[in-house]
């Protein structure tokens, strides 16, 4: 009886290894297609690149080589983006020589027209609050929301007795406050009180569509 043959696995399906500095990376031969250079390396035409365990070594920074490999295998732009510092140029630098090395041109072009500068929206809405009730309120978790205090100098009445509950309230003196006071003038404590509030909302949005592959890729 003769036994049924197994299917034949294309060897452009088939993961190869790659070292990439002291990180290992499995990655199918089709997603190195996508590198001129990659793909020659990987190609059963020049298997004696390959090391004695079978991997190929890249001599690359692994971690700026884990942003070619992501977009050689989804097509997403790296975004290297921080709220508080901004966008990493010094790493859009690096990515952009080793994405040239590689012969990724896409990624070079979509580098060197600083299409990630378009990548985050940042919106800044001002609003004056008179109270406290005004100053509460939801907001998104990725708002940095900043109070700035206006104030102002108010006169509060001072009981001549020293009683606080009289303290703003001259209604609230008698017969024995008048005494006190005798002849002398009303005396009033000057302070400062918090007038309105100045609330400034700001809002990092990324813009999927520039760097998910989505968006025109820059080339020329």
């Amino acid at each position: 009886m003769e036994s049924a043959e197994e299917p034949h696995t294309p060897a452009s399906s088939v993961p190869v290894i790659l070292e990439v500095g002291e990180q290992r990376f499995k990655v199918s031969r089709d997603t190195l297609s996508g590198s001129p250079m990659l793909a020659a390396k990987v190609s059963e035409r020049w298997s004696s690149d390959s090391q004695n365990d079978g991997s190929y070594f890249v001599d690359a920074d692994p971690e700026i080589f884990k942003h070619i490999l992501r977009f050689l295998r989804h097509g997403v732009y790296p975004l290297c983006y921080d709220k508080a510092k901004g966008h990493d140029f010094a790493t859009y630098a690096l990515i952009q020589k080793q994405a040239d090395y590689f012969g990724v041109q896409k990624l070079v072009t979509w580098l060197r027209k600083e299409l990630y500068l378009q990548a985050i929206t940042i919106t800044v809405t001002a609003r004056i609050a008179e109270d406290v009730d005004e100053i509460e309120g939801r907001n998104i978790s990725n708002d940095k929301i900043s109070h700035y205090p206006t104030w102002k100098t108010v006169r509060n009445y001072v009981c001549p007795r020293g009683l606080s509950k009289h303290y703003g309230n001259p209604k609230a003196c008698g017969f024995q406050c008048r005494k006190a006071r005798g002849d002398a003038e009303d005396e009033y404590d000057d302070c400062s009180v918090p007038s309105s509030t100045l609330i400034l909302i700001e809002r990092h949005v990324a813009n999927k569509h520039v760097w998910m592959g989505n968006e025109d890729d820059g080339e020329d």
